[in-house]
């Protein structure tokens, strides 16, 4: 019973380790002009898909077209 409490507990350590290097690692800053160019387009691309997509615009449509999927999702 010990031995099976050791491996959760050594099991919950590990996953909490690779949580914290994961979360730490992607709220870094960006260190060079590549990344931020990178993120600012990124940006301009999420505010332009949820203006597309928001709910009054999908209510107001048939639905996605191949026009939309292929402008927004290269």
């Amino acid at each position: 019973m010990a031995t099976l409490i050791a491996l959760f507990a050594a099991l919950a350590v590990c996953v909490t380790g690779l949580a914290v290097h994961l979360h730490r690692r992607h709220d870094g800053p960006t260190e060079n002009l590549d990344g931020v160019l990178a993120e600012r387009r990124r940006l301009a691309q999420l505010r332009a898909l949820r203006s597309s997509y928001s709910s009054i615009a999908m209510h107001s449509t048939h639905g996605l077209t191949t026009d939309d999927l292929g402008r927004h999702h290269r």
